[in-house]
């Protein structure tokens, strides 16, 4: 790729709906390459930050809080990317003719692209115990006993995203049993079932996942961290019958019609005293998943928020 294009949407406020729907269109009848969204410019965190010198993952609760506080209830800006200028050009005037926001076009050289997307990955510091390292970081210095490098494949997780973040500190705070069996369900790039192998090395993990590109993306995280030989399986929709009847751990990254969707399978995928981690989902979400899941036996023993974001950690109680 010579060259690739962007399109930035700026003070765009859509509903979840909205953002949805634009980010399919984006996807299926426009083949973006990725979509990232933002609420501060960098000039908008340096004014933030002031004089105060921080590294790494080392911002202080404080300091995130303040960033979180600016951007809550503001416009966000979205960039859509593309390796050819006709798909951008009609997205752009796609999105003109669509939607009320500030539309961009730029063209940038291949050699950007790779500073360009690696900029807005840092180390990610969950708690005392775990830490999230971009891969191509290989001497960066982490202070935690436990940590994991990601390669950040197009559309899955890396950890930045509050909700992956929400799963590893419930997982690495609440978890008080030893794991023999997990299943990672919309595993996308890996990184809780692959976390999970950072603690108990001896567990057999499942990732599902109903991307082909998601599996790909599992692996190479695994070969990054030198897991590839440990027990887990890669599973996709046409095999689905091949998971186990039930888990010691269920994670569920995912969105919140999902979790409705699959919900008599998530939680009869747990095993009695078993524990089910649920999150992708935003706060005004939570008391309609509690009610829904509690009613079906299962115990929430903790909620966490990030952001609008939510985790859930539920057990099921003896029958």
């Amino acid at each position: 790729m010579d060259k690739f294009w962007v399109v930035t949407l700026f003070h765009f406020q859509p509903t979840e709906n909205e953002r949805g729907i634009l980010e399919s269109t984006a996807v299926d009848e426009f083949n973006t390459l990725g979509i990232e969204e933002f609420s501060l410019t960098e000039a908008e965190v340096d004014a933030i930050l002031g004089e105060r010198s921080y590294s790494g993952g080392d911002l202080p609760e404080t300091v995130i809080d303040e960033v979180e506080s600016t951007v809550l209830g503001r416009p966000a800006n979205y960039r859509f990317f593309f390796d050819n200028a006709k798909s951008a050009e009609e997205f752009k005037a796609h999105c003109q003719k669509e939607i009320l926001a500030e539309v961009q076009l730029e063209q940038h050289e291949s050699q950007d692209w790779n500073a360009e997307w690696k900029k807005h990955y840092t180390p990610i510091l969950v708690n005392e115990i775990f830490e999230i390292i971009p891969s191509w970081m290989t001497d960066y210095k982490t202070k935690t006993p436990k940590n994991i490098y990601i390669y950040p494949g197009m559309g899955f997780g890396t950890g930045s995203h509050e909700t992956t973040f929400l799963c590893l500190k419930l997982l690495t705070e609440e978890l008080n049993f030893p794991l023999q069996t997990v299943l990672d369900f919309g595993s996308g790039s890996g990184i809780l079932g692959l976390s999970t192998f950072k603690l108990f090395p001896d567990a057999q993990v499942d990732f599902y996942d109903i991307d082909p590109e998601a599996n790909k993306n599992c692996y190479q995280n695994a070969e990054l961290n030198k897991l590839e030989n440990l027990s887990f399986r890669l599973l996709l929709p046409e095999v689905r019958q091949q998971l186990k009847p039930q888990y010691d751990l269920v994670f569920a990254n995912i969105l919140e019609s999902i979790l409705m969707m699959e919900k008599d399978y998530l939680i009869g995928a747990t095993r009695t005293n078993g524990a089910l981690i649920l999150s992708g989902l935003l706060k005004h979400q939570v008391p309609g998943i509690i009610k829904s899941y509690t009613e079906q036996g299962m115990v929430l023993n903790r909620q966490l928020d990030k952001g609008d974001w939510s985790a859930l950690y539920l057990t099921k109680a003896q029958a």
